[in-house]
């Protein structure tokens, strides 16, 4: 696994997903179901692909998975790219509903060790029961306590670059989709330490 290559995979899909949500909340800024549009589907599909990509670019730690490329492999066997993607985005849907676990830093490890059960599940599922999908207590704490460390050394940083951001392109509120991109390049320790996880259990 090569950590620079996943670095640079990972930074520049989600400036590529981020850039594009900006250009298109900018584009819409003058319709507001247009922009409503935007902000609740389309640009939470954008992150979910995102997601996916930083995914799959670590999901070789665990076990045999082939490369990157088995990653892929799985997702199209039978559509399940399409299945993952409603499972992804119903549960973005459901969290945002949710008090605490709405905001980014609980909501995408969330989804991203979600992203990893499903896509493990699938490729695995002749082991049946023998899997243990819910991280371990050990592995559980581990994330919580990065995403917590990772929450106050970022915030700042958010608030700041937001507030840049919107007197630059004239938008508002766009503290949402930094926080979504900073804690998307942030997702990279959580994927291992549940992939570890996983890979444990394949002796």
């Amino acid at each position: 696994m090569n950590l620079a290559w996943i670095i640079l995979v990972t930074l520049g899909s989600v400036v590529g997903g981020t850039s594009l949500c900006f250009w298109l909340l900018r584009q819409a800024q003058e319709v507001d179901s247009t922009v409503w549009i935007l902000e609740h589907v389309i640009c939470p599909i954008i992150r979910i692909l995102v997601l996916l990509i930083v995914v799959s670019q670590v999901y070789p730690v665990i076990g045999e998975a082939g490369g990157s490329l088995q990653f892929w492999r799985v997702l199209s066997e039978q559509g399940q790219f399409n299945h993952l993607i409603n499972i992804l985005f119903f549960t973005g849907l459901a969290l945002a509903f949710l008090p605490l676990v709405s905001h980014p830093v609980i909501a995408l490890p969330l989804q991203s060790m979600l992203t990893v059960a499903v896509v493990f599940n699938w490729q695995y599922r002749e082991l049946g029961d023998t899997l243990v999908l819910f991280p371990s207590w050990a592995t559980l704490l581990k994330i919580i306590a990065y995403m917590i460390l990772a929450y106050f050394a970022t915030r700042e940083v958010s608030i700041h670059l937001s507030r840049r951001i919107d007197l630059w392109l004239h938008v508002s509120g766009s503290i949402r989709l930094v926080s979504d991109s900073i804690y998307l390049l942030l997702q990279i320790p959580v994927i291992l330490l549940y992939g570890t996880f996983l890979n444990s259990q394949l002796g």
